[in-house]
Order: structure tokens, then C-alpha cells, then sequence
């Protein structure tokens, strides 16, 4: 009995055991912690593929700033290398020979490849001429601070272009503007008037002022007789505006740049120089617009017939289209309710005949004269009196 009691035991202990060892094998195999249990497959070498011999040629680099419309010269150019797969055909220059003497159509930085497109030769014409797109041209107009938004609008703004003319009534087949004057017709001495033949009568301008411009009869209330009324003063003009051109964009303001229009040769800059700010005086009193062919034919018309033609600004990258009605004297007075003032037994008083804004100086003479100290903390010597001369 006691035999099969150490016999038992003993099984035990070996059970413990192996589930011990079988722990700690188990432990060792899931951290790998020590190599001597790692059974995974050794990684395998990723096989080296030998680098082809990759052909390169020279390419045409800028090796300083090239600015537009600069005749190019073998010291503002250098070469590289580039892979020959890369260069596209007729794209780049392979050597300098070959873009000396070109002329740059943009500006060009430093370490930028050379490529046909960035260039013109020497005589292949104006820079200005590759701004306009294929099938539109360009056409200038004189502008003022008033007629272009206070010269606010630069190159590559879109603007647009407002018409006002004024109409007058005219004779059909005479072309003159009415109304027309009165002559009186006389049959000749001893020729009875009702011949009905035209060289029967003489034509003779009428003595009579009053009666020197076509009128009209009137029914004058406090006489009761029939007056000839004619007109005081010639026809007035009737003013309208309308939109031209609802979308033009500006491709200069000003003068050309002389570089625009023949190339100057380029030479190494040792320093770069601050560009001078955009100035009122740059446009130089016209704007060049970018338009279709009958618009450029419609602008000419308008200038030659006096119309005065003004600008207006758009939003940047607004293209939608613009509908806008013309606009009269009776379309203000209606769609801005502003009524016929009526008229009265009284008036203000200087009479106002013309409207002039005063100017500064105008309103610097109606006000009082006034002692003003310049220096509270310094003596009395320091005061002055402001005058208006």
C-alpha cells in the first residue's frame, strides 16, 4: 500500500515537471527572446540587379536671371548633364551656340533648362504679340484717373468697358441736325405762281429772325391769337451709357517696355536691384486691351465718333456675363424715383446754374481764421497764425 503511494507520487511529480518545461519552452518560443529556439526560415537575400549604364547628354541651363525681351549671350548660359531617355526631341538646347542670339518671351531663373518655347530669334518679332491669344487682338484706349478707376486696374485685370454718346435729331436726306431753317419762294415778275414748274421760282432766306428756323403755331392763352414759336437755342444732345464690353482683360497699362518690342543684349547682373513699385504715372494715358477683331473694329468706331468710353473693374477671376440696360435720363428719373421738382414762388439764393464740387481750397476760404499753437510746451514766439492766401 504504501509502494503504490510513492509510486504515485513520483508520476505526479513527473507531470509537473513536464508541464513545466513545456511553460517555459512554449514562453521562449512566442518572445524569442534568445536564439536558440528560433525555427523561423532565414530571410532571403533580395537579389541585386546590376544598374544599366544610363546615357546623358548636355542640356542648356540658365546660370543667372534672364529677363524678358534680353538678347541671350553665351555668359548668361551653362550646361548639364540629363539622362538622354528624359529630353524630349527638340525640346531643350544642347549647346549654348545654339540659344545665343534668342530672344527670352518671360523671365528666366537661374538653373532653369532652356527649352525652344522660352525663346524667339532675334527677328521673329514683338514679345507683346505672344500675350494675345490665337484669334483675339490688341487696342488701346486713352484713359484718365476718372475714366480708369483711378488708374487702380493693372496687367491681366479684367474690366469693363462703359460707352456714353450723345444723339441728336437730324433731316433724313439733308444729314443736318434740325431744325431746319426757312426760306421763302417767289415766282418771278409778270409769272403767275401756280405753273407748278420749279424754275419758275427763286428761292430767298428769310429777313425775319423770328422766322429763320422752323417752328411751330401756338394759341397764346392771354391774347387769344396764334404766336410762331421757334426755338431759343439749338437742339440739345440726349445723353446714353451702355455696356460695350462686358469682359476685356488688360494687357498693358502704358507705354510698351522698349525690351516688349526689340531685345536688349543680357549681361551678368552682380546684384539684384529692388523692382520700383507700380505707379499712377505708368499708364501714361491709355490701357491696351485684349479683344475679338469686331470688338477691336466696334472700339475704333466709338473713339472716332466721340463716344467717351470709361472702365470699371471686376472681381478677381469674375467672367460670368453681365446684362445691364442702357441708360437714359428718363431711366435715372424712373427706376431711381427721382421726381420733376416742382416749381416754386421762391429760389436759393446765389442762382445755381451749373454743379461744381468745391474744391479745397474753396472750402478753406469759408472758414474762420483761427489762432493755432504748434508748440503748447515752447514760448509764445512759437505760435502762428494760419492765413489763406
Amino acid at each position: 500500500m504504501a509502494a503504490g503511494k510513492k509510486r504515485s507520487g513520483r508520476i505526479f511529480i513527473i507531470i509537473i515537471l513536464i508541464i513545466a518545461v513545456g511553460a517555459v519552452l512554449a514562453y521562449l518560443l512566442l518572445t524569442n527572446n534568445t536564439g536558440l529556439f528560433n525555427f523561423s526560415a532565414a530571410p532571403a537575400q533580395p537579389e541585386i540587379t546590376p544598374t544599366p549604364n544610363v546615357e546623358l547628354v548636355d542640356i542648356v541651363i540658365a546660370s543667372q536671371t534672364i529677363t524678358r525681351g534680353t538678347l541671350i549671350t553665351s555668359e548668361v548660359l551653362t550646361t548639364i548633364k540629363y539622362p538622354k531617355n528624359q529630353v524630349p526631341e527638340g525640346t531643350f538646347f544642347s549647346t549654348i551656340e545654339e540659344a545665343v542670339g534668342t530672344k527670352a518671351k518671360y523671365d528666366i531663373d537661374p538653373a532653369v533648362p532652356l527649352t525652344t518655347s522660352m525663346v524667339i530669334h532675334e527677328d521673329g518679332g514683338s514679345l507683346v504679340s505672344f500675350d494675345i491669344p490665337d484669334g483675339m487682338t490688341a487696342f488701346s484706349i486713352p484713359v484718365s484717373p476718372e475714366t480708369a478707376v483711378a488708374f487702380a486696374p493693372q496687367k491681366g485685370d479684367h474690366v469693363m468697358v462703359v460707352g456714353c454718346m450723345l444723339l441728336t435729331d437730324l433731316d433724313t436726306e439733308f444729314q443736318s441736325r434740325l431744325p431746319n431753317s426757312i426760306n421763302t419762294t417767289f415766282a418771278p415778275p409778270g409769272t403767275q405762281s401756280d405753273l407748278g414748274t420749279a424754275n419758275a421760282l427763286t428761292v430767298k432766306p428769310s429777313d425775319a429772325a423770328s422766322l429763320s428756323f422752323y417752328g411751330r403755331y401756338e394759341l397764346d392763352p392771354a391774347t387769344n391769337y396764334f404766336v410762331y414759336l421757334t426755338a431759343t437755342e439749338s437742339q440739345r444732345p440726349r445723353l446714353v451709357c451702355q455696356t460695350i464690353l462686358q469682359d476685356a482683360t488688360i494687357l498693358q497699362v502704358g507705354m510698351f517696355a522698349a525690351s516688349d518690342l526689340s531685345a536688349t543684349a543680357a549681361t551678368p547682373t552682380p546684384a539684384v536691384e529692388p523692382v520700383p513699385p507700380v505707379t499712377s504715372n505708368s499708364y501714361s494715358g491709355s490701357v491696351t486691351l485684349i479683344v475679338s477683331p469686331q470688338d477691336t473694329l466696334v472700339l475704333n468706331y466709338l473713339l472716332l465718333s466721340g463716344t467717351k468710353l470709361s472702365l470699371a473693374l471686376r472681381s478677381a477671376g469674375d467672367s460670368t456675363a453681365i446684362v445691364t440696360d442702357p441708360v437714359t435720363l428718363q431711366y435715372v428719373m424712373e427706376q431711381k424715383d427721382i421726381p420733376s421738382p416742382v416749381k416754386l414762388p421762391y429760389s436759393v439764393e446765389p442762382r445755381v446754374d451749373s454743379l461744381v464740387y468745391p474744391g479745397f481750397n474753396d472750402f478753406m476760404l469759408l472758414q474762420p481764421l483761427e489762432t493755432i499753437t504748434l508748440f503748447p510746451e515752447k514760448s509764445s514766439r512759437r505760435r502762428k497764425r494760419l492765413t489763406v492766401s
